[in-house]
């Protein structure tokens, strides 16, 4: 008995400390789920909340009862994030599932959140990939009734990952309740409300169950601050940004922590655009000329020298804005790549980019966006020799007002393969590790498929 005393002492008597010190003890809470996302096949961001100031421990293993666990290090849940934080895994094995746990360091009261990723492939791997897409969640006085359904059906196909591409949160839109749940009736203008945007999405259960088992590749839109907005001399700016980067698992380069136009490769199939269409863009009202630009001169040359390099078979480029729908109206100047005869958009910069397309052979490239609350299916071919040189896929509304199908700028020679609005939707793409085909499915909040396409790659 006082041998067992004795080692229940040494191994736990520092948990005694706080209380014989008078210091106070608290456990962290989790009520906001927790993330993985910017996945790699050697690395993987994770994320989680406390609801109060905490030391959190990640610990990570590659079966779920977290069997010879490894320490993937600590976040620390401060105020000035908002109690998130981040860690990011590294020396991880490609192609394998891993599971992770975020509990407080405080010992004496800890809970747990779990969820699991896995990792990409090597660029020398032809695996089979399916991946879902979607945007626009929130919005209009559609927020969760009670709760986000569409994300159910999403968890059930168990997705290699989910891009969400944009529109994350509207903080420049009320959400009265009823009918929705209360925490949104307001527009968002100081930090805490930024802030208090995110929350309310992550509080949805379904939300949190997608999350916690299907990394996410993340870019915004405008409603992350306001609606069009553009480049940095919008005021609002600084908190919507600080307020993206504290909710999502990103990867930050410490040289350029607000960066996030980024590329991810997945296999020998599949590499990703992502693309910040806000961040770096002229006015919307800026007339057309060589110095309007949607992306900024860096980021463009960035694309183009990544595009121009990439060895996977289909080169997946993320856009926050369609590219040949009009959006805007003609006072604010058109907000996406489209341009008109009477306002100018940034039409001459993506002539640019289908130029190096086709100057440098570059082949099956798809674009995938959300941004106009329809589900539309393109094919585009500018040359005009019978062949689409590249597609554009675009779903949503996940959750808002649905929109009007709209005329398309005929610059680029769009052809609609499929539309369809009236409806929350997003989409499945499925790429064929066999025949490098790539597949298409636009489904509704149930699940349900509304329209299918197979491309076969080149």
């Amino acid at each position: 008995m006082g041998q067992r005393w004795s080692c229940w002492q040494g191994a736990n008597i520092f948990l005694l400390l706080p209380f014989l010190l008078g210091t106070p003890v608290h456990a962290a809470t989790f009520i906001h789920g927790v993330a993985s996302g910017d996945v790699t096949a050697t690395s993987a961001v994770i994320w989680a909340r406390s609801g109060e100031r905490a030391t959190l421990v990640v610990e990570y293993a590659t079966t779920p009862a977290f069997i010879e666990v490894r320490n993937g290090g600590t976040i620390q849940a401060t105020a000035e994030t908002d109690f998130t934080g981040t860690v990011i895994l590294t020396t991880l094995q490609p192609a394998t599932r891993y599971y992770y746990r975020v509990r407080s360091q405080d010992l004496l009261n800890a809970s747990s959140e779990t969820g699991s990723f896995s990792t990409a492939p090597t660029p020398a791997e032809k695996q089979s990939v399916t991946f879902l897409w979607g945007g626009d969640l929130g919005g209009q006085g559609f927020c969760r009734r009670p709760e986000y359904t569409i994300f159910a059906p999403m968890r059930a196909l168990a997705a290699d990952f989910f891009i969400f591409g944009g529109d994350t949160v509207y903080v420049d839109s009320p959400c009265t309740s009823p009918p929705n749940a209360p925490g949104a009736d307001f527009i968002a203008v100081t930090q805490e409300q930024f802030w208090a945007k995110y929350r309310y999405q992550r509080e949805d259960r379904l939300f949190r169950e997608l999350l916690a088992v299907t990394p996410v590749y993340v870019l915004w839109d405008d409603h992350e601050v306001r609606n069009d907005f553009s480049g940095p001399t919008e005021p609002l700016l600084p908190l919507g940004l600080k307020a993206f980067l504290d909710y999502f698992p990103l990867q930050r380069p410490s040289a350029e922590p607000q960066r996030l136009y980024r590329t991810f490769r997945w296999g020998k199939l599949l590499e990703i655009f992502l693309l910040d269409t806000r961040q770096y863009r002229s006015s919307n009202r800026q007339s057309d000329g060589p110095e309007k630009t949607m992306l900024g001169p860096t980021q463009l040359r960035w694309l183009l020298d990544g595009l121009a390099a990439s060895n996977a078979t289909w080169k997946v480029i993320v856009s926050g804005v369609p590219l040949s729908t009009y959006t805007g109206n003609l006072f604010k100047g058109h907000d996406s790549w489209a341009g008109s005869l009477l306002i100018s958009g940034f039409d001459r910069e993506l002539g640019e980019i289908v130029g190096a397309l086709r100057d440098q052979h570059v082949q099956d490239v798809v674009w995938l966006s959300t941004d106009i609350h329809v589900a539309r299916l393109l094919s585009y071919d500018p040359t005009q020799d019978g062949t689409p040189d590249f597609y554009e896929f675009i779903s949503g509304p996940l959750s808002a007002i649905t929109g009007d199908l709209k005329p398309l700028d005929p610059t680029f020679r769009p052809k609609i393969l499929y539309e369809e609005t009236n409806f929350f939707n997003f989409g499945v793409v499925r790429i064929d590790g066999a025949s490098r085909a790539l597949n298409v499915e636009i489904r509704d909040q149930q699940g349900k498929v509304h329209h299918s396409l197979t491309l076969p790659a080149r």
